[in-house]
């Protein structure tokens, strides 16, 4: 059960010059009803507007709309920890990595320790998309492609600049790229900020993209050497098997593999199970219950490098209860 003192905190990533900072003093100023625990990590080059600082107190920033902020220390868990004791001075808790950062590194303490949303639940991950730029990033960085694969939301910026077709197609590109992300655009002349605060990951991740009707069904998608698998089953997996093999799939094979997210039909549970990597680790979680009428299917998408089909539905297949079973 998560604690009602419990604090919501919100990453957002992004590869270097996609507007980043931008957005954040935008969000900033857009949340002033609601006290915000802001961490960077690069306060003092690219930071927040220097406007907003008026005093520190041990590397903890006070801002002049009562909000704090403060730079991500090496010691990751120890900031959250002094953070907590003091929560009585912020509402919720936003995150900006830097331009070349795995946002997986950051939102790891939220997904796999136990009891950690007693105490701090993720809410999204928003990745901002330069829409001039991000076409090369894909050809050129890893990174990009890790930010884009673990993005919740996917914000398209800068979106004044390019043709309304181009945004389009790249609209449909990010969409095949992540499809459990929810694809959004903006500016500098205003971003959706309504819309983001209505979307939460748990939803998104239950509700993005509806399951197809076939039993079984294998889609691929490859944009230069970054491929998109997606793999639906109408028959129950073996969860518990299910979760060891990806884990020994994902502790010997990670470096290929930029994410892994999935909603399982699950023969011991009555819920929803929701599956997803955080670099090497699999963290599992519980959505909504099924619906009597509601047709029971799981949808496991790979998003990485030189990914072949074969090799991963044959693993998958393996862990179907009535496979196991024999």
């Amino acid at each position: 059960m998560i604690s009602t003192d419990m604090r919501p905190v919100i990453i957002i990533t992004g590869f270097l010059g996609a507007g980043k900072t931008t957005f954040l003093n935008e969000l900033i100023a857009w949340r002033k009803e609601v006290k915000l625990a802001v961490i960077e990590n690069e306060f003092g080059e690219e930071g927040i507007d220097g406007d907003l600082i008026i005093s520190a107190d041990n590397n903890v920033f006070e801002l002049s709309n009562g909000c704090i902020c403060c730079s991500l220390s090496d010691d990751f868990y120890d900031l959250l920890e002094s953070l907590w004791k003091r929560k009585s001075e912020f509402d919720e808790m936003v995150i900006e990595t830097t331009g070349i950062a795995d946002p997986a590194s950051i939102a790891s303490p939220f997904l796999t320790i136990a009891g950690m949303g007693n105490y701090y639940q993720l809410k999204r991950v928003i990745c901002l998309v330069d829409a001039r730029h991000i076409e090369r990033q894909l050809r050129e960085t890893d990174e990009a492609r890790k930010q884009i694969s673990f993005g919740d939301i996917l914000l398209i910026t800068k979106t004044d600049l390019v043709e309304a077709d181009h945004l389009a197609y790249l609209e449909n590109l990010l969409q095949e790229i992540n499809p459990f992300a929810k694809v959004l655009a903006g500016n500098k002349n205003g971003y959706p900020l309504d819309a983001i605060f209505d979307l939460e990951r748990s939803t998104i991740v239950q509700k993005r993209p509806k399951f197809s009707l076939v039993p079984q069904s294998l889609k691929q998608h490859q944009h230069l050497d970054l491929v998109s698998l997606s793999f639906t089953f109408s028959e129950p997996f073996d969860i518990a098997l299910l979760q060891h093999r990806l884990t020994v799939f994902l502790n010997f094979q990670a470096e290929n593999i930029y994410r892994v997210k999935g909603i399982i039909y699950a023969q011991e549970h009555n819920s929803r199970v929701i599956l997803q990597s955080v670099n090497t680790d699999l963290a599992i979680s519980y959505g909504s219950d099924w619906k009597h009428e509601e047709l029971k299917q799981s949808r496991i998408v790979f998003i990485g490098k030189e990914l072949k089909a074969p090799g991963f539905e044959k693993m998958l297949r393996q862990c179907l209860a009535l496979v196991a079973a024999k």
